[in-house]
């Protein structure tokens, strides 16, 4: 369990393609599948941020959960809560059909409290949250920036014009 601090998860192809599912934050279970149907794990974690985890065994959790009928109900809480926030990742990077939508659907995602968003990904890593090459983020950037949907300093994202970014999946990817 991520007490403190925040994770990117991702999985990787055998040619090295790495596509980053989501970002954990404190109070959520990793790897609670892998664990309960006892095979390897699937994902990587990589911390974003300084981090204190809680470890718990596989015997430890397997007890906790044959004593416990509200443990056992917390466990598919916690299961169901990570299969929904899959289901919804996987919507917003396969569905939208460009790049740029995709990308406006991460920076909705990254800014939905805030219209400040905190740089803790490199382009790299937003790209491969998006299914895309770096190249193609830094242009999307470039050209959100120059419609004055967004703006970008040395330690944040700032949407400007939320409606704009919303509608962004409607516009054509960048030249």
């Amino acid at each position: 369990m991520l007490r403190t601090g925040s994770a990117a998860v991702s999985v990787s192809s055998s040619e090295g393609r790495v596509v980053i599912l989501r970002v954990a934050h404190a109070g959520e279970v990793l790897g609670l599948n892998c664990v309960l149907s006892n095979s390897f794990h699937d994902t990587t974690v990589k911390t974003l941020a300084p981090c204190c985890i809680d470890f718990i065994s596989r015997a430890e959790l397997i007890e906790f959960i044959e004593r416990s009928q509200a443990g056992a109900n917390a466990l598919l809480r916690l299961l169901s809560r990570e299969l929904t926030q899959l289901t919804e990742r996987t919507r917003s990077l396969l569905l939208p059909q460009t790049a740029c939508g995709r990308l406006a659907n991460l920076l909705l995602e990254f800014g939905r409290e805030s219209a400040r968003i905190e740089k803790v990904f490199t382009q790299d890593e937003i790209a491969q949250m998006i299914g895309s090459s770096r190249e193609t983020v830094t242009r999307v950037f470039t050209m959100l920036r120059s419609r004055n949907i967004i703006q970008i300093t040395s330690d944040s994202i700032v949407i400007r014009d939320r409606g704009a970014l919303e509608n962004i999946p409607r516009i054509e990817r960048p030249n």
